[in-house]
C-alpha cells in the first residue's frame, strides 16, 4: 500500500534526476552493511514512486524483503555532490510484473552477468522493485556509494 508523503522540494533535484539515466540503489545487507548498485532509471520524478526492474533471485530483492529502507542516489549538478532520496521499497505483485515487464528491460547487462533470458510470457524470473520516496537531501558522497 502506497502512503503519500509530502517531500520537501530540493533545488535542481528534479532536473538532475531526469538527466540521470542511471541511479544508485542502496539496500541493507543481512549484517547491516550498505550494498549499492547501479540501476537503469526509467522514472520521471524522484518525488513520485519509482520502479526498477530486476531478476527475482538477486541480493537486492532479498535485501528489500528483509529491510525495505533504501536510498536512491544520483549526482547533483555541483561536482562531488549527490542527491539521496530515502525511500521504502516494496516488490510488485506478480500480476503487476506481468503487466509492466517488457522483454528488453534487462538487455543492457554485460555478457558475463547475463542469464539465459526467456522471451516468452510470463517472465517467471523477473521482479519489479517500487520505491516510495519519503525524504531527500543533497550532500557529499556517502561511504558505500560509488
Amino acid at each position: 500500500m502506497f502512503i503519500e508523503y509530502i517531500m520537501e522540494t530540493l533545488e535542481g533535484m528534479l532536473e538532475a534526476f531526469k538527466g540521470a539515466r542511471q541511479v544508485m540503489l542502496t539496500t541493507t545487507g543481512p549484517g547491516g552493511e550498505a550494498r549499492t548498485r547501479v540501476m537503469t532509471n526509467y522514472n520521471e520524478s524522484p518525488y513520485e514512486p519509482m520502479w526498477f526492474p530486476s531478476f527475482s533471485e538477486t541480493r537486492k530483492v532479498e535485501d528489500v524483503k528483509r529491510s525495505p529502507a533504501v536510498v536512491v542516489s544520483f549526482p547533483a549538478e555541483e561536482e562531488g555532490k549527490w542527491y539521496r532520496v530515502r525511500g521504502e521499497a516494496r516488490l510488485a505483485p506478480w500480476e503487476e510484473v506481468r503487466r509492466m515487464w517488457r522483454w528488453w528491460l534487462l538487455e543492457w547487462l554485460p555478457e558475463e552477468e547475463r542469464r539465459p533470458l526467456m522471451y516468452d510470457n510470463p517472465f517467471t524470473d523477473r521482479s519489479i522493485i517500487w520505491v516510495d520516496p519519503v525524504g531527500a537531501e543533497v550532500g557529499e558522497r556517502v561511504e558505500g556509494e560509488r
